[in-house]
């Protein structure tokens, strides 16, 4: 199988201010085999100067904004097809970005979300301004995807994120033919719970080598739901969104299937039949804020007493289980995490975050931290959280490669792409003299083979052994970065 290749030579800067050059082939052939991507769509390129302001987050980048459909799974474990969003550095002069993950809060609207640039999509830009590919999941049942959406249902908020990660590699690998393997996760409120779900499913899944995460920032998270959390929504004190405990029982139901057989066994009249068109799957105009204006503050006067009792005296009733069943506070995380919160939260009580600082530490966690923010309301804490977050991913992050574009006439032969066995590369004689070591790569920067270069102008590479997948060959003179190019596997 032939492919169209376009070469073009990085005029690179190091920061002994020396010139090198490196080359870096694209190869067309490789942009059909995504596995996760679906489909992707340039919605917005903004200018620096028209990037939004928010105080102590600073901008470097211009930004493309991509709309993203990905594979995925939904909460039964069946494949489906969800919508998120990818900001990446406008720039011809770095490469190698890293991947952040934003997790957005609460909605219930089905079209406010990011990959309709709207709801918190300007923080996403923010971020991707300051060096980073950043990627931020609608979640299942929002943007694209069917039906009602499992909020604070940990395992399929993970699942939404890790995938649309693997989604946007395979896009930066069509845009820029780049691995990523740096990753930073973080998210407010709702998203603060999907951030630490999705940490955690990285590493008991043993996925730190695909998902490189350098550090992780939930923010205002409801990471111990069964407790902290259930105390407050489920007491009898007014509670300013009683929406969201609707939202939970739905959402439970609609994952575990045993909560209820219709909104009467749990709400009393009429709020039974207000809540319908808030959770029938398909709204695209209620709010929360809407919903909760019609709703009383106190849990007995909204949610039928027999329930709320046998809640109340029966440890193993499925509601317990399923709140259990989506903590997240309680693990050793591998990776850093700072967990940010402020002592005056009505809407997520802060002992959420105390919880989980508190059970990981004494779990042996290598590096977790809480940050008090202050004494902030919910709405407030976003600004001290969401910076301190952003700024410390700045300060982990590496350094991109400083680079200029001049394009060449080099001639270079790959066959066949995709490949399933044996891929054969040609190059031309006068680059394969420089060449002393050779790298295989997957996508996300894991190194797959590594060996000796003999300095011929051909190659014989077999991938038989590897996963399906792109995987990047690189070509070097030492150190140095000659060459790198695509190769699919079948």
């Amino acid at each position: 199988m032939s492919s169209k290749i376009t070469i073009f030579v990085f005029i690179k800067f190091n920061t002994m201010k020396n010139l090198s050059l490196s080359l870096i082939l694209f190869f067309s052939a490789a942009l059909s085999q995504a596995q996760y991507l679906v489909n992707y769509e340039l919605l917005s390129s903004t200018p620096v100067a028209f990037l939004p302001f928010i105080p102590g987050v600073t901008t470097e980048f211009d930004v493309d904004y991509y709309k993203v459909t990905y594979n995925t799974v939904d909460v039964h474990g069946e494949p489906t097809v969800a919508s998120g969003a990818l900001a990446a550095p406008s720039t011809d002069a770095c490469q190698g970005f890293p991947i952040a993950i934003y997790q957005h809060g609460t909605t219930l609207n089905k079209e406010n979300v990011p990959s309709r640039e709207n709801g918190e999509g300007d923080f996403v830009k923010l971020i991707a301004s300051n060096g980073f590919y950043t990627v931020a999941p609608d979640y299942l049942g929002m943007g694209d995807n069917p039906g009602l959406h499992p909020y604070v249902h940990a395992h399929s908020e993970a699942t939404a994120g890790r995938d649309l990660i693997r989604a946007a590699r395979e896009l930066v690998i069509e845009l820029n033919e780049v691995a990523i393997n740096e990753v930073f996760i973080t998210g407010y409120s709702q998203g603060g719970h999907g951030a630490m779900a999705l940490h955690k499913l990285i590493e008991d899944d043993n996925l730190l080598d695909e998902f490189n995460v350098l550090a992780s920032a939930p923010a205002s998270g409801p990471y111990h739901i069964s407790g902290a959390q259930a105390e407050v929504i489920l007491s009898d004190e007014p509670y300013s969104n009683p929406g969201y405990l609707i939202y939970l029982l739905a959402s439970y139901d609609l994952a575990y299937e045993n909560l209820y057989d219709t909104y009467s066994d749990v709400w009393q009249t009429p709020y039974d039949g207000i809540v319908v068109p808030y959770f029938d799957g398909n709204n695209t105009t209620l709010s929360m804020g809407s919903l909760n204006s019609q709703l009383p503050g106190a849990i007995s006067e909204l949610m039928v007493a027999e329930y709320l009792d046998e809640f109340t005296n029966n440890m193993e009733h499925p509601l317990r289980v399923a709140l259990a069943d989506n903590d997240n506070y309680d693990w050793a995380p591998q990776r850093p995490v700072k967990l940010y919160y402020c002592t005056a939260d009505e809407q997520v009580n802060y002992q959420n975050a105390i919880d989980a600082v508190e059970s990981m530490t004494a779990a042996g966690a290598a590096s977790v931290e809480g940050v008090n923010g202050g004494p902030f309301n919910h709405g407030l804490c976003v600004l001290p959280s969401l910076t301190g977050a952003a700024n410390w991913f700045i300060s982990l992050k590496s350094e991109c490669e400083v680079v200029g574009i001049e394009e060449s006439s080099l001639e270079v032969s790959i066959s066949p792409n995709p490949v399933t066995d044996i891929v054969n590369i040609t190059i031309e004689s006068s680059l394969s003299q420089q060449i002393d070591r050779v790298t295989l790569q997957s996508i996300d920067g894991k190194l797959a083979q590594e060996f000796k270069w003999n300095h011929d102008a051909y190659l014989r590479l077999s991938v038989k052994d590897y996963t399906s997948g792109t995987y990047i060959i690189s070509f070097f003179d030492g150190n140095k970065l000659i060459a790198s190019k695509t190769v699919v596997k079948n």
